[in-house]
């Protein structure tokens, strides 16, 4: 399950950060766990941006921690999006995960070209706030859906396995 959706400014502090529980406050109870493990992983973003040329705006997968795993991406502005996906799910393909963050970007672009959005504060815009949901409603729809799947193969190989073991009836 997709647990949180961030963006964190160039001088790393949170513009937007949503979990899968939907707190609304960046900085909430809950949300603080979820801001513990972005601010720890800034730390990679910015070595590997470091290293690298920044050709590529993704950065893919920046590092596991406890029961999470951690994909960044930043903007040619230094704009960074976390997304945090609980470890025991479905695995992600990074063309999947590319794929969530350019929507990402382009809501964030929309965020940007609005005129009564002051660049700097926290993202409040309900429309970014609907598309972060569905991309976090999606990732736990495919992540339900495989668990699902792979606990059907396992009961059937259960069932199957129990039915070779029944010893079978003659009929004459």
């Amino acid at each position: 399950m997709a647990s949180c959706i961030a963006v964190v400014a160039k001088e790393n502090y949170p513009l937007y950060l949503k979990t899968a529980a939907g707190s609304q406050q960046i900085l909430s109870n809950h949300n603080l766990k979820y801001w513990y493990i972005i601010n720890s992983s800034l730390d990679v973003v910015e070595e590997k941006l470091r290293r690298t040329d920044n050709k590529d705006l993704y950065l893919g997968l920046l590092y596991l921690i406890d029961d999470y795993i951690i994909y960044g991406y930043v903007t040619n502005t230094k704009i960074k999006f976390f997304i945090v996906i609980e470890s025991g799910s479905r695995q992600f393909h990074d063309t999947e995960i590319k794929i969530m963050f350019k929507k990402l970007h382009s809501g964030y672009v929309n965020v940007l070209c609005n005129p009564f959005y002051e660049i700097g504060n926290q993202i409040t815009c309900r429309k970014f706030d609907e598309m972060v949901k569905s991309m976090l409603q999606k990732i736990y729809n495919s992540v339900m859906v495989s668990s699902q799947s792979a606990a059907l193969a396992s009961n059937v190989s259960n069932q199957s396995l129990a039915n070779s073991q029944i010893a079978p009836e003659y009929t004459i």
